[in-house]
């Protein structure tokens, strides 16, 4: 009977961890923002920010920016108009400065991308914590305008600013990696605990028929 007992026990343990490890192993939520940006250097414009609103200690996740032009995407058609000498020579670029404490962004620093016209924009970072606390941080966009001529002019105009908080999520402190291995590792170890304890049941119904004989 405690043989019995103790088995229960250990199955029901087994799917405890059968349970931790699809929630671990499960997509992590995220949070999209869509802004539309009206700017005097750029068409109707829509901002998309994908980020992660959740990360596990130690697993790598995904930050996606999309700068969309609308115009384009709706098939409007743009009239062209006649540029001046020094409009024509204008260079536009999209800065994007993120600052984050407890994460590492790859690639780090600013991301500077060249601005085209009726092209969109998507850039793409790789973030992952490097401790056990949550992530808190801010994220800038600039447009930055280079005017050509004998004075090279620079314009850096920000467009748009959020903050960022990402909470981290782990087991007891562990990195995400170690806590899949204790639970497989224990898994493992409930698994020939229950093999053993089913040989044991048999074994003594096999006796108890022969005392019964």
């Amino acid at each position: 009977m405690q043989i019995q007992i103790r088995t229960l026990i250990a199955f029901l343990v087994l799917l405890l961890f059968l349970v931790m490890q699809i929630f671990v192993i499960f997509p992590n939520p995220r949070l999209v923002s869509e802004i539309n940006i009206t700017n005097d250097n750029l068409p109707q414009t829509l901002l998309k920010l994908n980020l992660p609103e959740k990360i596990w200690y130690g697993r790598a996740e995904k930050i996606n920016l999309q700068l969309i032009d609308e115009k384009s995407q709706n098939g409007l058609i743009i009239e062209e108009q006649n540029l001046s000498e020094l409009d024509s020579k204008k260079i536009q670029n999209l800065e994007v400065d993120f600052v984050l404490t407890g994460a590492e962004l790859t690639p780090p620093g600013i991301s500077i991308t060249p601005i085209v016209a009726e092209r969109d924009i998507t850039m793409n970072w790789r973030i992952e914590s490097i401790t056990n606390q949550d992530i808190i941080g801010t994220v800038w966009l600039y447009i930055n305008t280079f005017s050509g001529g004998d004075e090279e002019e620079i314009q850096r105009e920000l467009i748009f600013t959020k903050n960022i908080f990402i909470n981290n999520k782990s087991v007891f402190g562990l990195k995400i990696g170690s806590t899949r291995w204790i639970l497989s590792f224990l898994t493992i170890l409930n698994i020939i605990y229950l093999i053993r304890s089913s040989r044991k049941i048999r074994s003594l119904k096999v006796s108890k028929n022969k005392k019964l004989l």
